[in-house]
């Protein structure tokens, strides 16, 4: 498959908008109100602000930073092949960039779940390097050596093109364009 494919995605309700707190908590509205209840895994937790309003029977965070939101302070990408992602209907991956090797390990996971929305960031620019996993996905690590930067700004184009090789068709989000070019949105397993 063309990396840069991705014809078979129906990608709708695109807008652009500001980067506020109050988009990113509807875009968690509208991913989970077809869900009876919510079992949420918050890979990048922080202070655990996006979700301190919704009614949960299950909230996990993680954030590497200490002292922030009640989480487990760990890395995500140490923990994340140790979780049993079968007692989560709810994955957030609201990460700086593109987390290509966390999308992948969730996509590949045997416990991960049909039905399971997955929400995701994806942040580029012509100077913020496209995640070495991502190029390896494609077989371009070699031109990451030779022109590391050439892919910067296809990164969000690559993440689709993953999302694809996967099976994932149909993707909403909303984008804001700035510095960066950023893509929130959500996907279901």
């Amino acid at each position: 498959m063309n990396p840069l494919q991705i014809s078979g995605f129906d990608i709708r309700d695109t807008k652009t908008d500001n980067k506020s707190v109050a988009n990113k908590i509807f875009l968690r509205q509208e991913a989970t109100k077809h869900l009876a209840g919510l079992r949420v895994l918050d890979l990048y937790a922080g202070n655990n602000v996006l979700w301190r309003n919704f009614e949960k029977e299950k909230y996990f965070g993680i954030e590497v930073q200490r002292g922030k939101g009640r989480n487990l302070n760990a890395d995500t990408r140490r923990v994340i092949d140790s979780l049993d992602l079968s007692q989560y209907n709810v994955i957030d991956c609201d990460s700086y960039g593109i987390a290509f090797d966390i999308y992948k390990k969730i996509l590949e996971s045997e416990s991960l779940q049909k039905g399971t929305v997955i929400l995701y960031t994806a942040i580029v620019n012509a100077f913020t390097q496209i995640q070495k996993e991502g190029m390896k996905i494609f077989g371009l690590q070699n031109m990451l050596r030779k022109c590391p930067t050439l892919f910067n700004p296809k990164g969000i184009e690559f993440f689709y093109g993953m999302l694809g090789n996967y099976g994932k068709e149909r993707v909403k989000y909303y984008e804001v364009r700035d510095d960066y070019l950023k893509h929130y949105g959500y996907f279901i397993a």
